[in-house]
């Protein structure tokens, strides 16, 4: 089963991600509207759009209307989208991702979404009846409750991107788009009548939301206008949550590029149709399914070899030696102030290794990507004192193949790596896991992944791609975040 990994953008993981493989979910709209458009009713919807619809100037309402409206008077769409989620700190990008959309919808109730991202697919099928959401090849689950296309723009209880709502109102035939790009703002604005990249006549919107949130559409000129583009920009709403960390610098956008759209002509009844594969295993829910893969094995190309050397700064400007750690077990977690999972996952890892401080084993927290000042700063803010590596330039991060965080290298007393843990699940099993590890290699035993790494290096190369494969084995956990790396 392929493994589900939602790193989406660096700050939000806190919002969605982590709250959907907890028992305490958060969720996040673009818009809460106080009365729910119920069962696909046009007037209901309007009318809860109308509640919070300020007075529209009559370039702005020239320019959006007919574009809403052809959506609202549809009985049929295909869409393709292609999505960058973009979150920068400092000049350095700290999660990018792309992905593709493709959605189709026919009234009165069927619809489907499908997303590609680089290591994941999930669909969601609704023939009019129930929904179920396909989140592998291998394995889906069926939702009990039934949604029309409109409550789906807002409900649907599956992960399918950071910010889909927009997406979906302007992708829904038959709905009623003014509810999510009208109900809730302080604003929206004509910018500009100029041509979009240079070659479509288009207009430019830029709109407020309540939460602050802000967007830019881009609508095709003419008798018949299409999205083109979709900028939001979250990092008003991420600021002003209490929920997160937000360092100086941070910004925060999603991209929707319309790359087809059409509201008219005809659908494949298949489109909205699930197939099981042969060999596809049925999950109860969504939390069932994250709960089964949380923790699966996959693999990491240093266990059981030599850990890299390296030298890093401390606080105090001192040059720190990897060489001072021989005959040491050691616990190297590589963490950022801006990720979420990493400060839940410290204080346990801290924790179970400082048992073990009499036995030999040693804690290095090694800051990623950050400026000393504002590491320093945020420790003491959440009164946290543990021995930090700084590694703003990313060699150290670059030589362990640390490609997301959180993740937690151990390293045997004798230098050979016998454990990897990418992402943070849940805290009992974090804590578990690495004291039955560290109750093992305090007496000089070792990890039996790590032994098979190790048993691979004496083959030629070939073999040991093959069997790196299938003989080595790390933690692999849901809610890891890409390292920060230079904007090229």
């Amino acid at each position: 089963m392929s493994f589900l990994r939602y790193s989406i953008l660096s700050l939000l993981v806190s919002c969605w991600t982590v709250g959907l493989l907890a028992d305490d979910p958060t969720e996040t709209r673009l818009v809460k509207p106080t009365d729910k458009a119920a069962n696909g009713s046009q007037g209901e919807a309007k009318a809860a759009a109308d509640k919070f619809t300020f007075q529209l100037s009559e370039e702005v309402r020239s320019a959006l209307m007919p574009l809403l409206e052809s959506i609202r008077s549809a009985k049929v769409s295909r869409v393709t989208v292609e999505m960058l989620a973009d979150s920068v700190l400092s000049g350095q990008v700290v999660d990018s991702r792309e992905s593709t959309f493709q959605i189709a919808s026919r009234l009165p109730g069927s619809f489907t979404v499908y997303l590609k991202e680089p290591d994941q697919r999930t669909r969601l099928y609704c023939d009019g009846g129930a929904i179920v959401a396909a989140m592998a090849p291998d394995a889906y689950f069926t939702l009990p409750e039934q949604l029309s296309i409109q409550e789906a723009i807002t409900d649907l209880p599956v992960p399918i991107g950071p910010y889909p709502e927009p997406l979906l109102a302007l992708s829904f035939a038959g709905c009623d788009p003014a509810v999510s790009l009208i109900g809730g703002m302080k604003s929206i604005e004509l910018v500009d009548k100029d041509k979009f990249r240079g070659e479509i006549p288009a207009v430019h919107l830029h709109g407020v939301q309540a939460d602050d949130v802000t967007w830019d559409l881009w609508i095709s000129a003419g008798d018949e206008p299409q999205p083109l583009r979709m900028l939001i920009d979250l990092t008003p709403m991420l600021i002003a949550s209490k929920d997160v960390h937000v360092p100086a610098g941070y910004s925060s956008q999603v991209r929707y590029d319309f790359l087809t759209w059409r509201m008219t002509g005809k659908v494949e009844d298949s489109l909205f149709v699930f197939k099981k594969a042969p060999n596809a295993v049925e999950y109860e829910s969504l939390e069932d399914y994250f709960q089964k893969i949380t923790g699966t094995k996959g693999y990491h190309p240093l266990l059981g070899k030599p850990a890299p050397a390296f030298v890093a700064k401390t606080f105090g400007k001192k040059g720190f030696d990897s060489k001072l750690l021989k005959g040491r077990v050691v616990v190297l977690d590589f963490w950022s102030t801006w990720c979420e999972p990493c400060l839940t996952a410290l204080p346990i890892i801290k924790k179970v290794a400082d048992r073990y401080s009499d036995k030999g084993v040693v804690f290095l927290a090694v800051n990623t990507g950050e400026e000393t000042e504002e590491v320093r700063e945020f420790l003491r803010k959440e009164r946290l004192s543990m021995n930090v590596l700084l590694d703003k330039d990313g060699k150290i991060a670059d030589g362990y193949l640390v490609e997301s965080i959180p993740q937690t290298v151990v390293i045997g007393k004798d230098g050979l790596v016998e454990s990897v843990h990418l992402g943070f699940a849940d805290e009992e099993s974090l804590e578990q896991r690495l004291t039955d590890e560290l109750d093992v290699m305090v007496v000089g035993g070792r990890i039996g992944s790590a032994e098979a790494g190790a048993s691979q290096q004496g083959k030629n190369q070939q073999d040991v791609r093959e069997k790196e494969t299938s003989d080595t084995q790390v933690d692999r956990d849901a809610g890891t975040k890409k390292v920060p790396r230079k904007r090229p």
